[in-house]
């Protein structure tokens, strides 16, 4: 179980930084070209990156504070109560849902810079 909370911790790491990739492209891409539509839609992306970064951020801090009472507990009793795995397996799905609509979100956005190049 520790590993694989380990596991989210670097997976929701590795979507704030791609975050922050995809921020700097925008701030990129705003330099380069300023058009009114362009420019909507980079508020737009921009409110949606904060909006994800909270989440992330928010849950990140939920895992690591379930991951310290799994440490402290353990080295009292090494036996994992019913609740602790429920929140493990919620703490997973969550993981495991915001990482892959992170990839769909992260494939639309790469498409609309793309787009806002050509």
């Amino acid at each position: 179980m520790s590993q694989e909370i380990e596991s989210m911790i670097r997976t929701l790491d590795f979507i704030q930084e791609e975050q922050t990739f995809i921020k700097r492209k925008l701030s990129s891409l705003l330099e380069n070209m300023v058009m009114s539509d362009v420019l909507v839609w980079a508020e737009e992306l921009h409110q949606q990156i904060l909006n994800r970064e909270t989440v992330v951020q928010l849950l990140k801090n939920d895992i690591i504070k379930f991951r310290n009472n799994v440490k402290l507990k353990r080295s009292v009793n090494n036996i994992m109560s019913l609740d602790a795995v429920a929140l493990f397996k919620k703490y997973k799905q969550q993981v495991g849902y915001i990482e892959s609509e992170f990839y769909v979100w992260k494939h639309k956005t790469n498409e609309q810079f793309e787009s806002s190049l050509n």
